[in-house]
C-alpha cells in the first residue's frame, strides 16, 4: 500500500531529526536539497549549486570519480563552514535512466568536534603553562625526521627553582614557571613550537637558521633577571642551542643543546647564583 506523503512533510521530518538532505548528479550538480541542508551547506535558491564547493580543488577530481563509479560504499567528510562543523555522509545512488550520483546526509557536529578538539588539546598540552608537552614533541619530531625537515633546538632551564620551592613553596615556584612559559612564548616566532618537557625545563623547536635562533636566545636572555639573596623570586633562565646538522637523530641533537644549557647554568651558579643551592 502506497501513501502519498508530500515533500513538505518529509522536510519537516528531516528537520526534526536534524538531518540535511542533498541529492547530486554525476557531475556534482545539486538537484535537490531540504531547508537544513541549505542552512548547513549554503545552497542557493536562485542559481545552480555544486557539491564541489564543499571540497578543496585538489580532491574535486576524486569526488567526481566517485560520483561516476557506482558502488555500495558510503564515504564521509567533515567540513568547517563559517565556524560550524558539518559531517556529510555520501551514499551512492544509481537509478537507470534517471540519476547517477549520491545522496548526502548532513549533520551539524560542531559540539562533538569541539569536544574532540578539547580532549586532544588537553592530551598535548601542559596543564600549568598551556605549552605543548613531551608527548606532542615526540610526534612532531617523528614527522620532521620522516620528512627530513631541518630544525634547531633551544633548551631553556629555570635557575634556582628548587631553592624557590624549598624556601617559598611550590605556589611561588609555579608562578615562576608560568612566567618563564610566557616569556619564552612572547620571544619566539609564530612558527616555532614551545614545549614544557620537565619541571623546570622547556624546549623550543625552531626551523630558523642559527643567526635568527641566536637572536631569539638573546631576546629571552634580556628578559632574564639577576636574583639576589634578598630577592630570589625573579625569572632567571639558562639556555643552550643545537642544530640538526650537529648530531644523528633527535636524542643526540637534544643532548648537545642540553650540554650547552648546563654550561650556561654553571656560569650562572659561579657568579650571580652563588647563593642558590645547586639543583
Amino acid at each position: 500500500m502506497k501513501n502519498n506523503i508530500s515533500s513538505e512533510i518529509i522536510d519537516i521530518v528531516l528537520e526534526q531529526l536534524k538531518v540535511g538532505l542533498t541529492l547530486v548528479d554525476h557531475t556534482g550538480k545539486v538537484i535537490y536539497f531540504n531547508k537544513l541542508a541549505q542552512d548547513l551547506l549554503g545552497w542557493h535558491e536562485t542559481y545552480s549549486n555544486t557539491v564541489l564547493s564543499c571540497h578543496h580543488p585538489k580532491i574535486q577530481g576524486k569526488v567526481i570519480d566517485k560520483l561516476n563509479h557506482h558502488s555500495n560504499r558510503e564515504w564521509h567528510r567533515i567540513i568547517n563552514r563559517k565556524g560550524r562543523y558539518v559531517e556529510n555522509t555520501y551514499s551512492p545512488i544509481s537509478i537507470p535512466e534517471k540519476i547517477t550520483g549520491a545522496m548526502i546526509i548532513s549533520k551539524d557536529v560542531t559540539a562533538r568536534e569541539k569536544a574532540y578538539s578539547h580532549i586532544e588539546k588537553a592530551a598535548h598540552t601542559d596543564s600549568l603553562t598551556g605549552l605543548f608537552n613531551r608527548e606532542l614533541l615526540n610526534k612532531v619530531i617523528k614527522k620532521y625526521e620522516q620528512n627530513s625537515k631541518p630544525y634547531g633546538l633551544i633548551m631553556v632551564d629555570i635557575n634556582g627553582l628548587k631553592y624557590i620551592n624549598d624556601h617559598y613553596g611550590h605556589s611561588a615556584g609555579d608562578e615562576i614557571i608560568i612566567k618563564a612559559a610566557k616569556t619564552i612564548n612572547e620571544n619566539v616566532r609564530k612558527s616555532d613550537l614551545v614545549f614544557r618537557i620537565g619541571g623546570d625545563e622547556f624546549l623550543i623547536l625552531t626551523t630558523a637558521d642559527q643567526k635568527i635562533a641566536m637572536q631569539m636566545i638573546q631576546r629571552i636572555k634580556e628578559k632574564s633577571e639577576i636574583p639576589s639573596q634578598a630577592n630570589p623570586l625573579v625569572l632567571s633562565l639558562s639556555l643552550g642551542y643545537s642544530m640538526f646538522t650537529e648530531g644523528t637523530g633527535f636524542d643526540a641533537i637534544l643532548l648537545i643543546a642540553d650540554q650547552r644549557m648546563y654550561q650556561d647554568k654553571k656560569s650562572f651558579y659561579e657568579t650571580d647564583g652563588k647563593f642558590f643551592r645547586k639543583e
